[in-house]
């Protein structure tokens, strides 16, 4: 009697070996670099969150006083702004009571 069935070839898996391995990589690859557009992504969210705390309170300090705080440490001490010194580095320009201040908000690299 005969079997019966699909003859198995040596061939054609030597064929998609390549073509798995390069799918695989590319996979790999890809995850990667999805993993690192997330982490920039939420350092992104982080620094913007700062930028937004020390603005929030330099609004509400013209609100209520009149005038722009003079310098972040006003901020701190008289509206609650809290900056984590040892993560952001936070360039706070005061031109004038009325001019409303710049801001920049850099996170600082960690060493590890």
């Amino acid at each position: 009697m005969k079997k019966l069935g699909l003859k198995r070839s040596g061939a054609n898996e030597n064929k998609l070996l390549p073509l798995s391995v390069l799918l695989f990589a590319l996979v790999v690859i890809w995850f990667a670099v999805s993993v690192g557009n997330a982490d920039s992504a939420a350092g992104k969210k982080r620094t913007d969150s700062v930028y937004g705390a020390v603005m929030n309170g330099a609004v509400l300090c013209y609100s209520i006083e009149g005038e722009y705080p003079p310098d972040l440490e006003y901020l701190e001490k008289n509206y609650g702004v809290v900056i984590n010194r040892e993560k952001y580095i936070v360039d706070y320009s005061y031109f004038g009571a009325n001019v409303r201040p710049t801001v920049k908000v850099a996170e600082k690299e960690q060493n590890q």
